[in-house]
């Protein structure tokens, strides 16, 4: 799929889980955490989404594959879009965004410090999840994606974030 056509569909697909899903459920983080990685301009050019970090999913606990991007959209949030995406199971999985620079064991994980990005949307293919407004201002501050167990409280893989 080109750019510009992907762009489309990750303003409608956020458009429409939001609409759906009626929002994200956000754990809030006593102080945002600290940015390591570049600053970005309030408001990307109107041509669509800017890739503003990279990921590859790896093994915490069970195996997913395929990319993850930290998109900054023109409106000024921003969202995380997984690729080639390939995980068993989605039951009990939500999508968090963790201040680690990766997450390796369980143990990384502050769960009093986490963005809950909302239940993972299916196992495999192109998914977006936005970042809910209110932790736009810091989304440069969390640097590892997580599915995370929500029923046995554990992370299954994580996507570190690279900055573009």
């Amino acid at each position: 799929m080109n750019r510009a056509a992907r762009s489309v569909v990750v303003i409608l697909s956020t458009a429409v889980l939001a609409g759906c899903a009626g929002g994200a459920t956000t754990t809030l983080v006593a102080s945002s955490p600290p940015s390591t990685a570049p600053s970005v301009a309030s408001n990307p050019a109107a041509s669509g989404p800017t890739t503003v970090a990279m990921g590859t999913f790896n093994r915490v606990d069970a195996d997913a594959s395929g990319t993850v991007a930290l998109e900054h959209l023109a409106d000024g949030s921003f969202a995380v879009v997984f690729e080639e995406f390939t995980v068993a199971n989605a039951e009990h999985i939500d999508v968090i965004l963790v201040s680690n620079t990766d997450v390796t064991k369980d143990a990384d994980i502050d769960q009093t410090k986490i963005v809950d990005l909302g239940p993972l949307t299916g196992t495999t293919g192109m998914q977006d999840y936005k970042v809910p407004a209110e932790m736009t201002a810091g989304a440069m501050g969390y640097h590892t994606v997580v599915l995370w167990d929500t029923a046995m409280k554990h992370a299954i893989a994580a996507a570190p974030l690279a900055a573009k």
